[in-house]
């Protein structure tokens, strides 16, 4: 038997096997549903992380057309757990979160979300949000802040 010959019988006979092993496995379920995700905390809330925020909205005041403004919103974790911000989700291009806890939080212990909000060339009230996403209960909330944005001033027309 050639070389040529016996490479193929070979690869044959493996392509036979994995394809036989491959129709032994479980079938996939016809549907998939939820009830696998399990959020930290919902089977017993008194284990939970929980966040206190000191303020979960701030006014920023007038800002100049250009400016960029930070707004720092500070929290306890109130609960009995390690709390772990997995996400803060700006509602818009115009803010950007910042300096989070990366590490997990210990019950009792504090810490900060910064959102930097750019005014750019907009000009009147503004009020924007992003949403923190944790594993305490409930597992998401909503920071807010607002602004007054002073736009440049166009020369008038005759």
């Amino acid at each position: 038997m050639s070389a040529t010959r016996h490479d193929r019988t070979w690869a044959t006979l493996a392509c036979l096997v994995l394809s036989v092993l491959a129709g032994c496995g479980p079938k996939a379920p016809a549907s998939v549903d939820a009830s696998f995700i399990h959020i930290p905390g919902e089977d017993n809330r008194t284990n939970a992380p929980v966040v206190t925020w000191s303020t979960d909205s701030v006014d920023l005041g007038i800002l100049a057309a250009g400016e960029v403004a930070k707004a720092t919103y500070t929290f306890t974790n109130t609960g009995a757990s390690a709390l772990v911000i997995a996400q803060v989700l700006p509602s818009c291009g115009c803010t950007v979160a910042r300096d989070w806890p990366a590490d997990p939080i210990p019950a009792g212990g504090e810490g900060s979300i910064t959102l930097e909000f750019d005014a750019g060339e907009r000009s009147g009230p503004v009020s924007e949000s992003a949403t923190v996403v944790s594993n305490a209960v409930p597992s998401s909330f909503v920071l807010q802040f607002s602004a007054r944005v002073m736009g440049p001033i166009s020369p008038s027309v005759p």
